[in-house]
């Protein structure tokens, strides 16, 4: 199996990572942090799931150049490419630290952008769930995803 995970906070990743590696044992993981590295990985790649962080930079950091913003709909971005590429069976757990997601410049609740994002862009199965550090709600909600 291969995981996607699409996350820019490093700390968030490596409790992704471990959750991931608890649940299912020994899979490949694939790791990007920006938009435009996974739109490239997508050419020539099908992952079997994936983990999505809603606000992503447009690109990776460059030496010297400073820090690439966020952008709070990145993961939108991502979902859009899926859409656009046909991959809209592939398994999505969008895994958030915002209780609201910017979905065609609206923000809908955690709840309701899963509904949202299913209606607008074709997505057959997705999961959205607030991540919090110190909850274990999100660990329950990703290991009931991962194990699909």
């Amino acid at each position: 199996m291969n995981i996607l995970v699409v996350e820019d906070d490093s700390f968030k990743f490596s409790k992704i990572e471990t959750l991931i590696e608890n649940t299912l044992g020994k899979v490949k993981i694939t790791r990007f942090d920006n938009i435009h590295d996974t739109v490239i990985y997508f050419e020539s790649n099908i992952p079997d799931k994936i983990i999505l962080d809603m606000s992503l930079p447009s690109h990776a950091a460059k030496v010297g150049e400073g820090s690439p913003l966020s952008m709070p709909a990145g993961g939108i971005e991502i979902i859009l490419e899926l859409k656009s590429l046909n991959m809209i069976d592939i398994p999505i757990l969008i895994l958030t630290q915002y209780p609201e997601i910017e979905i065609e410049n609206e923000y809908y609740s955690i709840d309701e952008s899963g509904i949202e994002i299913k209606n607008i862009y074709g997505i057959n199965n997705l999961a959205v769930v607030l991540y919090e550090n110190d909850s274990s709600d999100w660990k329950d909600e990703a290991v009931d995803f991962l194990r699909l």
